[in-house]
C-alpha cells in the first residue's frame, strides 16, 4: 500500500508537518484547536459606525400629502 504524503509549513506558528495528499488543511494540529476557538467570520459585529438611515425630505413627505404647493 502506498501512502502519499506532503511536507507542509504551518501557516500559523511555521512548523513542519506531513499531511495527506488529498488533504487541504494548511494549519498543524496545535494551531487547528487553538484556532476552532475564534469566533467565525459570519458571527463577529461590524466595526465601525453604523450605517445611517435614509429618510424621506420633509418637502416629499408633504408633497404626497397634498400639504405642499
Amino acid at each position: 500500500m502506498e501512502v502519499r504524503v506532503q511536507l507542509k509549513i504551518c501557516e500559523s506558528c511555521g512548523c513542519l508537518w506531513y499531511r495527506g495528499q488529498a488533504q487541504q488543511n494548511i494549519y498543524c494540529k496545535e494551531c487547528e484547536k487553538k484556532l476552532k476557538e475564534f469566533p467565525e467570520p459570519a458571527s463577529r459585529k461590524r466595526r465601525g459606525r453604523p450605517a445611517r438611515a435614509v429618510l424621506p425630505r420633509v418637502w416629499g413627505v408633504a408633497e404626497a400629502a397634498g400639504g405642499a404647493q
